[in-house]
């Protein structure tokens, strides 16, 4: 077994707690799986099963206090259902390269868009302030020069009562973003354009 084979099996036993209980509850059969032999396996299992919950969790929480800094009015609107949230999705992906942390931040609001088109998620109107959020963060890579995202809502207003910590004023009206950068140096514009809003 090669060091990236290793690596690759350890980061997948951090992060999915289904799996991480079974291969301590029958590692050979879960080492089976991955391909190890029944050497590897032993040896694998040779790990201790609290020390690798206690470091997947430190691990998790981690993820999940940078991705609070990166998704911040959402994290506010949803509080305690955005950890809840989080720990699911973190069952999932595993966040990789040298800007991880933004990667997870954009994958985790994907994992929440998604999960709002399911009716799982409250209030509804938070799938547009996600986007809103996660185009942000598309919109920073430096190689970035053009975007435009739709809203129900006005959705200027709607994040900057959130930000204020305010009761969100829910206008349903048609709006439309756009963030572009003149050159590849110059500095990320953002433009909002709304339409005459409805009841």
């Amino acid at each position: 077994m090669g060091l990236a084979q290793t690596q690759q099996i350890l980061a997948k036993l951090y992060t999915n707690t289904l799996l991480r209980e079974r291969f301590f509850a029958n590692p050979q059969a879960v080492g089976e799986e991955f391909g190890l032999s029944s050497d590897e396996s032993q040896h694998l299992a040779k790990l201790s099963a609290q020390q690798v919950n206690l470091f997947a969790s430190s691990l998790k929480r981690k993820r999940l206090g940078e991705v609070r800094e990166l998704l911040p009015l959402t994290q506010r609107v949803l509080g305690r259902s955005f950890a809840e949230l989080f720990w699911r999705y973190a069952e999932t992906h595993i966040p990789g390269g040298i800007k991880k942390h933004l990667e997870d931040a954009i994958a985790f609001a994907t994992f929440i868009e998604n999960n709002a088109q399911l009716k799982e998620i409250e209030p509804p109107w938070v799938v547009d302030l996600v986007r809103y959020e996660k185009s942000w963060l598309l919109a920073a890579e430096p190689t970035f020069r053009l975007t435009m995202c739709r809203f129900r809502y006005a959705i200027d207003k709607l994040a900057r009562m959130t930000q204020q910590e305010a009761e969100p004023l829910l206008l349903l009206q048609p709006t439309i973003v756009f963030w572009f950068r003149l050159s590849a140096r110059s500095q990320l514009r953002h433009i909002v354009i709304s339409l005459p809003h409805w009841q």
